[in-house]
């Protein structure tokens, strides 16, 4: 049995959607016997298409992405300064 499991997820901007994208590119080394990822960048959106010849490892395997994402999101808004900007260095 063959499984495909499609995520999208929509950013804020297209600047957070390249950084999200670079966080989560595969590397494409090591993934198991039968899975195949892509990601497509469109906008503010990220789409991955994720195939396996196993459900079980369609499933694990978004729910990882989920995960990720969801780390990446706590950590943007972590980051950001009390107006909602991102932190830097102070000007002189």
């Amino acid at each position: 049995m063959k499984a495909l499991v499609a995520l999208r997820v929509t950013c804020a901007d297209q600047g957070t959607r390249k950084r999200l994208a670079s966080v989560l590119a595969p590397d494409n080394e090591g993934l198991p016997k039968g899975l195949k990822i892509s990601a497509t960048e469109s906008g503010r959106g990220l789409t991955f298409s994720i195939e396996s010849d196993s459900v079980s490892t369609s499933l694990s395997t978004a729910l990882a992405f989920l995960r990720d994402i969801t780390l990446f999101e706590e950590i943007s808004l972590l980051s950001r300064r009390a107006d909602g900007r991102p932190k830097g260095p102070k000007s002189a």
